[in-house]
């Protein structure tokens, strides 16, 4: 009878030692869902906040000499400034758009005439987060003409 004790209380050991093995592996799987959540919608925040600097940048560009001069363009060039130092500290870079096109990184929305495959002309700014693209580039890319 001894040895069939020591047998059922090794077996409830295992047991033990299984569900403990399976409640860390819970909490892991967890903690990992929970972090994946929180970079989506991090990401999904972010990509919401383009189009604001997209505008804000658009602004400042098309500003006049004399409107640069001004207190209220400085400010706002500041503003955007730290609005983008606040995106990369999240992890957003700009996508390079210059050179040779590259599908994975840049989206073609025109072509002209020029040298094959060479971005020409950046239309829209593409961003990386956190090494993943989060939105392509979009850029006008040369052909050949035959």
């Amino acid at each position: 009878m001894p040895k069939k004790k020591d047998t059922k209380v090794e077996e409830l050991e295992n047991q033990l030692k299984r569900a403990v093995a399976d409640y860390h592996n819970l909490e892991k799987r967890v903690s990992e869902g929970r972090s994946e959540l929180t970079n989506f919608v991090g990401a999904e925040l972010i990509k919401r906040l383009l189009p604001v600097l997209d505008h804000l940048e658009r602004a400042l560009s098309s500003a006049s000499e004399l409107e640069k001069e001004s207190g209220w363009f400085k400010g706002v060039e500041l503003a955007v400034k730290e609005f983008e130092q606040v995106l990369q500290s999240e992890g957003l870079e700009e996508i390079p758009a210059d050179g040779v096109f590259n599908p994975s990184l840049h989206e073609a929305v025109d072509t002209r005439d020029g040298e094959n495959n060479m971005i020409l002309e950046v239309v829209k700014k593409g961003y990386n987060l956190n090494g993943k693209v989060l939105r392509p580039a979009q850029v006008v890319v040369g052909r050949r003409r035959n």
